[in-house]
């Protein structure tokens, strides 16, 4: 198994959403730590939610975000894998194609869930993609990280990339950082990693939904055509209502970061 470690502020709902995906496109394949923190007792309570729904989860409130992720760093498994409770993993995989990649090729720095060559768009940036392969067979490409702009040249993220395990905790233990956005954006000093590939499956299997927005610390764009208030999906999540990974709409994923319209009954 990889172990993983997602990140969740305030949105029980979308993490539901989340691991309803990981169970049902990827079950077995990670240990899966929640590292949580809520903003008051309403949003509390969705998360206690999940953890009657969830009991397989470990599930960690938040009081020291370094700390604590650097405790869930467990150096039992030889990989990990960052997710934040916005993530949503809409294609099936197989982890034996993620640890044959990394274990053949000692060069790759991390397995990217969330690019492949559908991936055209650069939401954040509001740009378009440019991969050129250095090897790819039917199912997965590689290419040096190092040599490429925009997502694809983009190792150190937190949404869905699978690392070393080694690897990524001796970076992140040597960086200060308070919360998920100052962790990754301090992990980017180390840009000159000497592991100059990435590897991903042709297809992305993970898309990220930005219709809301949890942290202050950066004005990161989002909730542009489908925007949903965190306050108003718990509300909806405490009284039985929940998002349909069925009825969710993923026939043309071309971003890592993609505005999908949330499906709830």
């Amino acid at each position: 198994m990889i172990n993983s470690i997602i990140f969740s502020k305030d949105r029980a709902m979308q993490l539901d959403l989340l691991l309803q995906s990981i169970y049902k496109n990827a079950p077995e394949t990670f240990n899966i730590n929640v590292l949580y923190k809520f903003s008051d007792e309403e949003f509390e309570r969705g998360y206690n939610i999940l953890k009657e729904k969830y009991q397989n989860v470990n599930f960690i409130s938040e009081n020291d975000f370094k700390s604590q992720t650097l405790n869930l760093l467990n150096q039992n498994y030889e990989y990990s894998c960052f997710f934040t409770d916005d993530d949503i993993i809409y294609n099936s995989f197989n982890e034996t194609d993620i640890i044959k990649t990394m274990g053949e090729n000692p060069e790759i720095f991390c397995f990217s869930l969330r690019l492949g060559k559908n991936v055209k768009v650069c939401y954040s940036m509001k740009s378009e993609n440019v991969l050129i392969p250095e090897s790819e067979n039917d199912n997965i490409i590689i290419w040096n990280w190092t040599k490429h702009y925009m997502d694809f040249g983009y190792p150190l993220s937190v949404d869905g990339h699978i690392f070393k395990t080694k690897d990524i905790l001796k970076l992140s233990t040597n960086i200060a950082y308070k919360n998920p956005n100052t962790f990754e954006a301090a992990l980017q000093i180390f840009d000159t990693f000497p592991k100059q590939k990435m590897a991903a499956y042709k297809t992305s299997v993970l898309v990220n939904t930005p219709v809301n927005i949890v942290q202050s610390v950066f004005e990161n764009r989002k909730a542009e055509l489908f925007s949903y208030s965190v306050k108003d999906l718990n509300q909806l999540f405490l009284t039985g209502k929940r998002i349909s990974l069925e009825e969710m709409d993923f026939t043309n994923i071309v971003g890592c970061h993609q505005e999908l319209e949330l499906k709830i009954n």
